[in-house]
């Protein structure tokens, strides 16, 4: 697993790892899922486009989190897969890819924690040695 769970008052706080700034977001779904529900639960059958602009990568990671949200809260869909190409704009970056799962299915999908946001309460995006490092929490 490239995250980990640390202690959070009241949320779920996640440091994650990755090689790629692309994998990192990837890992990120994964973490959120994860918190969702049990995510080796969760199929591939399902795929949907993305497509998000942000002024920086921390922001980037933000939008693109909350949008996994937004997509279980109005559409029910559970995530685990991405495959995302992430370029330098002038103005920012852009997120363009596909997104694999499945519609939550309350007698498969046993629902752990809801998620309202992911926000910026200690946010951190920073390129290591080994490739890129985030902290993010999930607001509960």
């Amino acid at each position: 697993m490239a995250y980990r769970f640390f202690e959070h008052t009241a949320d779920i706080g996640v440091d994650i790892e990755a090689t790629s700034f692309e994998s990192l977001l990837t890992e990120g779904l994964r973490a959120l899922t994860d918190s969702l529900t049990v995510i080796e639960k969760v199929e591939l059958g399902l795929e949907l486009k993305v497509d998000l602009e942000a002024r920086s990568r921390e922001d980037l990671l933000v939008e693109w989190l909350n949008e996994i949200v937004f997509l279980f809260d109005t559409r029910a869909v559970l995530l685990g897969q991405a495959d995302l190409d992430v370029e330098a704009k002038s103005d920012g970056w852009c997120l363009r890819g596909t997104v694999r799962g499945e519609r939550y299915d309350p007698n498969r999908h046993e629902l752990k924690t809801l998620i309202k946001a992911v926000t910026y309460h200690q946010l951190e995006v920073r390129s290591s040695k080994v490739g890129w490092t985030a902290r993010v929490v999930f607001d509960i």
